[in-house]
């Protein structure tokens, strides 16, 4: 009988060397509706597919669950193979708690009394114990067993023993001190560790073999050992080692993805389209700017916008990568995450990035599987800006967990003596706020001033009322209830959350604040990154609706995960040769062996926390109102060009304009107390933007000063 399918197969520039064909069914369609695979491909029913699509879109889970079930038996032989041996120590319950008082009055007459050494050979301290208390015998074989498993030679057993001894190879335990313990029976010898780590790059390139249909999302990043040593009398001036470190997720309900869709490439020609996204703010942002992010996020829940409800200490913890953090344990899990490699070189320019990724092309089977397909590479700018277009695979994305710590880390240090006054207030003046805090500690003070902010919220603007233009109060109003939220929220809620449009927007709003404090890179970055958005949006392609069906995979935070462990386990003379070697067993065998500590804050302290600095703000704003419109712009000396300082009254200090809101970056700053157009006190019917400036309320569909000038800006980026 002749050969029904005969291809080919409806996927565009398929490539697969295949002789089998399946036909596109309504079940199969049906299939892949409900496994989330058809919206990637609009195939019609009757069309062709080679076989390896036909798995990937209708049965992607048809390894997995065979996985599963190998997963299950194998767990299953385990439990039973631990229930036996917790029964037979059950029985010996009682006969522990009797014997231990018998042996430490042994052990305390010997040493105390009679004066006996340390004894070290077993059989002596048998002996000793038995003859001086008769009760005692047996009671030393029975805590040999307890120590040591019985069937030192079962699978589980010997995966225990080999488990510990990556353990101790990999906290820098020497030969000779794992040969010991290999001794006593408790751990594999330290040739079998060294052994075991030649297998470990084996598996990494069996994986991609044997798992080719999924897509994978890589991480790209520079680790430096900051343990280092500074002598005098070397010609280094740093012994830090820079490692290149490459780390893989797969993307288990997603399949592959073409470089080339409907004849259009998924690589945009323009680095940063200006008309494209000048179009999009005036026709799909216009007037979204204008309020606070606080508002703006009261809009998207009044429209029924679903947010992930996360923990208040999740949130505190979500650039302390330390994944011994009990209340972070969960999200610390680095399943379906895989280090490739980590190779000893610096991402300073395009060939450090050429090389770094020629270890991936390299790796599986020379990962034929990324012919024709895309590799997204989530890394920060450096990345999007030195991975040439010509490896076609990869397609630089800005990572989100960058732009949160970043643009964090920068509110602090603009606004820095707000912060120094709120932390004194909070903890006394002893304590000290560094020039340039770590993380976890700008997370808390963020965090307690947007949840102390919100509980005066209302009190506050009905105080200061709808016109009040004053310098200082616009300044903190914009801080507190447009800056910290938005940054609070673009990695920790929005992006973790999948709500790719209010992330995607919350990027542009990010990269307005960007523009005002003149940070470098993030002044463009933010750009690039919409852009290319703006782009697939434009030609449909399937991988914008991968980012939008699976945005929080898309994640940066795999590679930060694996810097945390790998730092916490190397010592401050760490060859290069053996960091390397410690990141390839770190992940699969730390975790289980290290000391789990909490978040130092407990949720009433953070309580408590929250309503002091409500204390503050309301002092804060009590000394504004005292002070209303007595900040003002320093003296130009007579030129007519717009001012680059200010005096703020109520911090009694001369700032600079970036502290300011947006207004305050155009060619026409807002004016205190009076109309900007035309000079006239202000009426009731004036409304003031977040940006400073007034409007208004039922005012024509102009562009206001602040979005004419972004519109300028995106042109220069």
């Amino acid at each position: 009988m002749t050969k029904k399918n005969l291809g080919p197969c409806a996927i565009n520039e398929c490539n697969k060397p295949t002789n089998r064909f399946r036909t596109f069914t309504i079940n199969c369609k049906n299939k892949a509706i409900a496994k989330g695979t058809y919206d990637y491909f609009n195939i019609e029913i009757g069309l062709q597919l080679c076989h390896d699509h036909y798995l990937a879109i209708c049965e992607p889970d048809r390894h997995i669950n065979y996985n599963e079930k190998k997963k299950r038996i194998k767990n299953n032989d385990k439990e039973n193979h631990i229930t036996r041996n917790r029964n037979t120590t059950n029985y010996y319950i009682s006969d522990f708690q009797k014997y231990i008082p018998l042996l430490t009055e042994v052990l305390h007459k010997k040493q105390r009394k009679e004066h006996v050494g340390l004894i070290l050979n077993p059989a002596a301290f048998k002996v000793m114990i038995e003859e001086a208390d008769p009760h005692l015998i047996g009671f030393f074989d029975m805590m040999v067993n307890a120590i040591i498993p019985t069937a030192q030679r079962n699978m589980f057993a010997n995966e225990f023993v080999l488990n510990i001894g990556m353990f101790l190879d990999s906290t820098g335990s020497t030969n000779e001190a794992m040969d010991a313990m290999h001794k006593i029976g408790v751990s594999v010898c330290a040739r079998t560790v060294d052994l075991h780590k030649t297998k470990l790059h084996e598996i990494t390139n069996q994986f991609f073999r044997t798992n080719s249909n999924f897509l994978y999302i890589f991480n790209v990043d520079d680790f430096h050992s900051i343990k280092e040593k500074r002598r005098p009398d070397t010609i280094w001036l740093s012994t830090a080692h820079h490692m290149a470190t490459l780390v893989c997720k797969q993307v288990i309900s997603c399949p592959q993805l073409p470089i080339n869709y409907n004849g259009a490439s998924i690589h945009n020609p323009v680095i940063v389209d200006a008309y494209n996204i000048n179009y999009r703010l005036i026709h799909k942002h216009y007037g979204t700017f204008d309020k606070s992010y606080t508002e703006r996020k009261f809009q998207w829940i009044r429209q029924k916008t679903e947010f992930t409800d996360f923990d208040r200490i999740e949130l505190l913890t979500v650039h302390s990568y330390d994944n011994s953090i009990v209340e972070k344990k969960d999200e610390r899990s680095m399943k379906n995450v895989r280090l490739i490699d980590m190779k000893e070189q610096q991402l300073h320019s395009m060939q450090d990035y050429i090389d770094a990724l020629k270890i991936i092309l390299e790796s599986g089977d020379n990962n034929t599987h990324l012919n024709g397909y895309i590799a997204p590479v989530v890394a920060d700018w450096p990345a999007r800006n030195l991975i040439p277009s010509s490896i076609q695979s990869f397609i630089p994305i800005l990572g989100p967990l960058h732009v949160s710590l970043n643009s964090r880390e920068q509110v602090m240090l603009v606004h820095y003596s707000f912060f120094k006054l709120m932390l004194h207030f909070l903890f006394g003046e002893r304590v000290k706020l560094a020039k340039k805090p770590r993380p976890w500690r700008i997370n808390l003070l963020l965090e307690l001033a947007y949840s102390g902010w919100m509980k005066i919220r209302t009190t506050i603007k009905n105080k200061f009322g709808p016109i009040c233009k004053d310098i200082e109060y616009q300044t903190v109003l914009d801080l507190l209830d447009n800056i910290i939220p938005a940054t609070l929220d673009i990695y920790a809620i929005l992006f973790r959350s999948g709500s790719f449009d209010e992330y995607v927007e919350t990027i542009f709003r990010i990269w307005t604040f960007a523009l005002r404090w003149k940070r470098k890179n993030y002044n463009k970055a933010p750009l690039v990154f919409l852009s290319d958005i703006f782009y697939w949006e434009d030609i449909d392609h399937p991988f914008l609706r991968a980012i939008k069906t699976v945005l929080s995979n898309f994640n940066d935070y795999p590679v930060e995960n694996m810097h945390s462990k790998i730092r916490t386990s190397i010592s401050i003379n760490a060859s290069a040769d053996y960091i390397i070697k410690q990141a390839c067993v770190i992940d699969e065998f730390k975790e289980t062996y290290q000391t789990r500590h909490r978040y130092p804050y407990t949720p009433s302290k953070l309580d408590f926390l929250t309503n002091k600095t409500s204390l503050f703000l309301l002092q804060h704003f009590h000394n504004l109102y005292q002070n209303q419109y007595r900040s003002h712009a320093l003296d130009t000396k007579g030129k007519k060009k717009k001012p680059t300082g200010y005096y703020l009254a109520t911090l009694d200090q001369q700032v600079d304009v970036k502290i300011l809101p947006a207004g305050y970056h155009t060619g026409h700053p807002p004016k205190q107390d009076v109309c900007d157009a035309c000079n006239t006190k202000l009426s009731g019917d004036s409304e003031i933007l977040i940006c400073g400036h007034d409007r208004l309320q039922n005012g024509s569909n102009e562009l206001t000063e602040e979005e004419q000038e972004i519109d300028d800006n995106v042109e220069e980026e």
